[in-house]
């Protein structure tokens, strides 16, 4: 299983950029460590996420989407976290030779942040 951690500080109203290689067919998880400009965990509390990886950036092909609470992405509120996970269906969706995606958060007042976006580099599997 494929897991990486990404520390996001916000310094400014841009998306952080995080690029993946991802094996098919496998999970695969990532972490966002949500952190002001101070290294402290900003409170996620009554926060929702969404994240959905197309063929393009702005692309009309969905390969699939993950939402928070149940949805894939686990909020830690707390601590600022989110947990990521992909499926081995999912992964197996993946446009090759890459696809692209971002992470929206929603705070509890309605307000919208994307927090990080990028592309997930697929690597084919011979096993699937």
């Amino acid at each position: 299983m494929g897991i990486g951690v990404f520390l996001f500080r916000r310094f400014s109203q841009m998306a952080g950029q995080k690029n993946f290689e991802v094996d098919q067919n496998t999970t695969f998880r990532f972490i966002i460590e949500y952190k002001d400009t101070n290294g402290d965990p900003i409170d996620l509390s009554g926060a929702s996420a969404k994240m959905q990886v197309r063929d393009t950036k702005g692309g009309s092909k969905l390969a699939f989407s993950l939402t928070s609470p149940t949805g894939g992405i686990v909020i830690d509120s707390l601590n600022g976290k989110l947990t990521i996970t992909m499926t081995p269906t999912q992964t197996n969706k993946l446009f090759y030779p890459k696809s692209s995606y971002d992470v929206m958060l929603v705070d509890g007042n309605g307000v919208k942040t994307k927090l990080v976006e990028g592309f997930l580099t697929l690597s084919r599997s011979v096993t699937i």
